[in-house]
């Protein structure tokens, strides 16, 4: 049986005089059993893109790990294959779209799955990437638990147009397994 867990990722930028400012959340959602060999779930740490400068010919990136952590639950099946996809989030018609917002001024972003920022990372439908691994745990001193790190590579163009305001995205981060 696949077991889903998600997480908000909330996007923030808020921008004065010339300035954007952004930062990322990870929201905790309630997990989901999967199997009575191992529970699993996904955790990440926030994120700020920092202070963006419309006027920059570099583009603000950034970066946040995501920890996939499971634990042996017998009795069961030791060996764990798990994806990690990406909604869309609130203000985009696709994963290449993505678009914070401040009212009705949208900001563009995107995150991918390489940090090259190359491989858009999505649910993997669309040109998209999912991330994706595998795992042992099982019975045994220093077996019951595994974790996981992958990294979510974030980036605003440089040079965009974008008015004042606290801009503002959310994405569902599931993992299933």
């Amino acid at each position: 049986m696949a077991r889903a867990s998600a997480r908000r990722w909330i996007g923030d930028a808020r921008r004065g005089c010339c300035l954007v400012i952004g930062g990322l959340l990870m929201a905790l959602a309630a997990p989901q059993r999967a199997n009575a060999g191992a529970d699993c779930d996904i955790s990440a740490a926030n994120v700020s893109f920092g202070t963006y400068e419309p006027a920059l010919a570099t583009p603000d990136d950034t970066a946040v790990t995501i920890m996939v952590t499971c634990r042996y639950v017998a009795p069961g099946t030791t060996g764990i294959d798990y994806r990690i996809t990406l909604s869309n989030g609130l203000n985009a018609t696709s994963a290449a779209a993505r678009r914070m917002a401040a009212g009705t001024n949208l900001l563009a972003y995107n995150v991918y799955e390489d940090p090259a920022r190359t491989r858009i990372w999505g649910s993997g439908t669309g040109g998209t990437v999912v991330a994706s691994g595998a795992m042992t745990v099982g019975p045994g001193v220093g077996n019951g638990t595994r974790t996981a790190t992958h990294v979510i590579y974030g980036r605003i163009a440089a040079l965009l147009d974008v008015e004042p305001g606290h801009y503002l995205d959310a994405l569902v981060v599931t993992l299933t397994y």
